[in-house]
């Protein structure tokens, strides 16, 4: 009888437990991803095209702005704060100028972790965001599979703009998609 309550109760858990690689993903439910976050900027924060501070401004908000957030992912690190909130206009802004104003938003990406091969003819530079100046944090050799997260737009390799966030231990983790076959489904954006 113990045992068999100990079995339940160990299911239970594990159908209700999120798993999460590395608390990057969502749980991604519909409701999740039709929610909308509120911050207040701190500072004066610009607004960039890609959550990374190499990517164009596109406007800025004044100390004491509110702004919706849809949700964050990890990136370079400003401040000392390595999370970029993706805004419902779909820019980015760093959030070491952004207060939350109840919740703090979910991470991007739909809560599945994506397959893909590094098809480049070396080592893939892994960065801290997703731009060639980001500083390189690690590589991926020839022929490895990474684990990933979302997508983005950012700066253009030999034509592609997309860039992948890497499933990671709370750093940005990004690779130019150029290099990257998808295994499986592509990943959707963040």
């Amino acid at each position: 009888m113990i045992i068999r309550q100990r079995l339940r109760r160990a299911a239970i858990a594990l159908a209700t437990a999120g798993i999460v690689p590395l608390g990057l993903l969502a749980t991604g439910t519909a409701a999740e991803a039709a929610t909308t976050y509120t911050g207040r900027t701190t500072e004066g924060v610009n607004v960039r095209s890609a959550p990374t501070s190499y990517a164009p401004k596109v406007g800025s908000y004044a100390k004491g702005a509110t702004i919706s957030i849809q949700c964050k992912v990890y990136g370079p690190t400003v401040g000392g704060n390595s999370l970029w909130y993706k805004l419902s206009s779909g820019r980015w802004v760093t959030a070491r100028y952004v207060a939350n104003v109840g919740a703090a938003p979910r991470f991007c990406g739909d809560g599945h972790e994506y397959t893909g091969r590094v098809s480049s003819s070396t080592s893939l530079s892994v960065r801290s965001g997703p731009h060639t100046s980001d500083p390189k944090v690690s590589s991926a050799p020839r022929g490895s599979t990474l684990h990933i997260v979302c997508k983005v737009d950012s700066q253009s390799i030999d034509g592609n703009r997309r860039w992948y966030q890497l499933t990671g231990d709370g750093g940005g983790q990004w690779v130019a998609a150029r290099y990257v076959t998808n295994v499986g489904s592509a990943p959707p954006y963040c």
